[in-house]
């Protein structure tokens, strides 16, 4: 049995190694027979878009949950007591299972009252509290006393009410046959114990694991078991990875694991800085190395207030677009990429014809104009659910529906009273304009039709609204995409009603789920000519995308977001770890340790996947208001630039 473990830092080409041996495999036996296992579903997809064989089975590529569902759909039956009482598991999304779990936050919200965040914020908190719970393999019961234990500072009373809330929502969802990610992770678990279930996996022949330092230690176990058979296996590991940690990663027991399993092949960069470790020790310690060989060419944009660095970091991309460089080339990474940086980028491009590639994990469906109008339709068409509703969001979405200028699009807005939209008098008429009038009529109509009928479900009414108004745009592809997320979820939504009891009216429970903000958009969605497109990320999208540019724009480099704080109010990845040693205390000094690893791993992965040219763009005062200390500023100084450079680039900033 043949094992081989590839080891490098990022950008060295571990990932492009590991489909090299896929290529071979699959030309000398069936791909039906190789497992791959992958870190993000965007990973998953370029990995399948590849595959071009004249001859190839069913392709196995998964991420570690993908396969989780794969195998749980494919022996439901067997599973006690889940298949006995369901035909088929029911899989909530995330959004759902956000929004199930609210339903039990709501039920005990007083409890929470000394806690300065939202319900909603508490539910997504929670409901990572069993996702790292089932990844690292500690009982769901044991969560609460766990955090209490690590964190005695605060009031132990809200831990124990936490508990008592996850003790109820998966009572209610192993009584419905539900699964969210933490449940399905706790029953792959348990199935992979099972001596049946093992040895039908004995028909896959090769393993090819990607990034195993930023998977979790349940995915170490399902490698594990595949190792215990496999002819051929590949694993690969990153030098400076570590980066999924808040996700329930493992870096530090994934090679304690298998880091002597075979035969290790360092894989050396072909392209990138050597100065990741200089601006990692700077950033640990406070002190700079001597300085790199390998330096960048390092720029400095230094304004007061971050509206004025916008508009300049925007100019100087279009410069660096007049020299030559390629669009894809140029990587602008900032840790909130917000939508007023991305919309003073968009301008700038759009006047030089490049399109803008937005890789955030954070995109929500409600900030997207199209998503926005048919949810206002919602709320104007079922007056019974009474939800309010916004004059600005109606006037964007007439805007959007009628094509209209802002100024009528504000004007029609103020007809409508209640959810009914009141007939123009003749002089209104005159002043929007005759197509602007009848287009608000048709649409008045449209309305009256409808609530003269049956109340459709939320997904049928989504669907008609984008058939019989909103395709008639036309919509973009990026339009396109958002609106078959927003139907796919709403369909998702209503089939989970059918177990689960989220409210009288599942419609009005959706709506207000949306507007929360807790749907997601689609996280893989980019332009069609993404090879000609400047790119707009965070760290961790760039990261783990495996991306590299010859050109770097890191984004508010005053700003302390750079330096990730893992805990929240009731969420701590490192004490909910298979690490964390039981009577060890989660101090403010070690909280502060982890915040400075995060931000100095973070930019040694990024100068490890910069070409040649680093630009730090900086501002004094943030958007709030608020002044910068500057510390991811000061560090690149320390470790990058020689006494003589500092004078110029000072000089040079403004």
């Amino acid at each position: 049995m043949e094992r081989t473990l590839l080891v490098g830092p990022g950008g060295a080409g571990k990932t492009e190694k590991l489909w090299q041996y896929y290529s071979d495999l699959a030309g000398k036996d069936c791909t039906d027979s190789i497992l791959v296992l992958l870190w993000n579903a965007r990973d998953v997809r370029d990995w399948r878009e590849r595959v071009d064989f004249p001859w190839a089975g069913p392709i196995h590529v998964y991420t570690y949950f993908g396969w989780v569902q794969r195998e749980i759909r494919r022996c439901w039956p067997r599973l006690e007591p889940w298949g006995k009482m369901w035909l088929e598991p029911e899989f909530l999304t995330v959004e759902t299972s956000q929004f199930a779990m609210l339903r039990h936050i709501q039920a005990r919200q007083g409890d929470f009252a000394g806690l300065v965040t939202s319900p909603e914020r508490l539910a997504i908190q929670l409901g990572s509290c069993l996702v790292l719970a089932s990844l690292n393999g500690i009982p769901f019961s044991d969560i609460g006393n766990r955090l209490a234990a690590a964190m005695p500072a605060k009031d132990s009373k809200i831990f124990a009410s936490a508990q008592e809330i996850l003790d109820s929502y998966i009572a209610e969802a192993e009584k419905t046959g539900t699964l969210d990610y933490g449940l399905a992770v706790s029953l792959y678990r348990s199935l992979l114990e099972e001596p049946w279930y093992r040895r039908e996996l004995r028909q896959f022949k090769h393993l090819l694991a990607d990034d195993v330092d930023e998977q979790s230690p349940a995915a170490h176990d399902l490698i594990a078991v595949f190792l215990e058979h496999v002819d051929r296996a590949v694993l690969t590991f990153s030098t400076d990875g570590g980066h999924a940690g808040f996700f329930g990663a493992d870096a530090p027991g994934g090679w304690q694991r298998f880091g002597d399993v075979g035969k290790i092949v360092p894989v050396r960069p072909r392209r990138g800085l050597g100065a990741g470790r200089a601006v990692y020790t700077s950033i640990l310690r406070g002190i700079a190395p001597v300085l790199p060989r390998r330096r960048p060419k390092i720029e400095l944009i230094h304004e007061d207030l971050r509206s004025e660095l916008l508009e300049r970091t925007g100019e100087r991309v279009i410069r660096l677009l007049g020299e030559g460089v390629p669009a894809a080339e140029i990587a602008v990474i900032a840790p909130l990429a917000d939508k007023v940086l991305e919309h003073t980028l968009a301008l700038h491009l759009k006047e030089a014809g490049v399109p803008l590639n937005v890789l955030t994990k954070n995109r929500r469906l409600i900030d997207e104009p199209y998503v926005r109008a048919m949810m206002t339709l919602a709320l104007l068409a079922h007056p019974q659910w009474q939800l309010d509703w916004g004059v600005p969001d109606l006037a964007q979405s007439l805007q959007l529906l009628l094509k209209l200028d802002p100024v009528r699009a504000w004007l029609l807005s103020r007809q409508v009273r209640g959810c009914e939209l009141a007939p123009l008098e003749l002089w209104q008429r005159e002043r929007v304009g005759f197509r602007a009038a009848q287009g608000y009529d048709l649409l008045r109509q449209w309305l009256d039709d409808y609530r003269q009928g049956p109340e459709a479900p939320i997904d049928i009414f989504l669907q008609r609204v984008f058939g019989e108004l909103l395709s008639r745009l036309p919509p973009a592809r990026d339009d396109l995409v958002v609106c078959r997320q927003l139907l796919a979820s709403a369909r998702k939504f209503r089939n989970t009603t059918r177990r689960l009891d989220l409210g009288a009216d599942a419609g009005a429970a959706f709506i207000r789920m949306l507007s929360a903000g807790t749907v997601a958009a689609e996280s893989l969605l980019e332009p069609a000519n993404r090879e000609r497109a400047v790119i707009l990320t965070t760290p961790y999208a760039y990261i783990s995308g495996h991306l590299s540019s010859a050109v770097q724009v890191w984004m508010d480099c005053t700003g302390r977001r750079w330096f990730q704080q893992d805990v929240r109010e009731l969420l701590n990845p490192h004490v909910l770890s298979a690490r964390w040693p039981r009577g060890e205390i989660w101090s403010d000094e070690y909280n502060q340790s982890v915040s400075l690893q995060n931000g100095a791993r973070v930019a040694r992965a990024l100068l490890r996947r910069c070409g040649k040219h680093l630009i730090v763009a900086a501002a004094n005062v943030d958007s709030q208001g608020f002044e910068q200390d500057g510390q991811l500023l000061a560090a690149l100084y320390g470790a990058l630039v020689g006494e003589e450079e500092k004078d110029a680039l000072s000089a040079g900033t403004r």
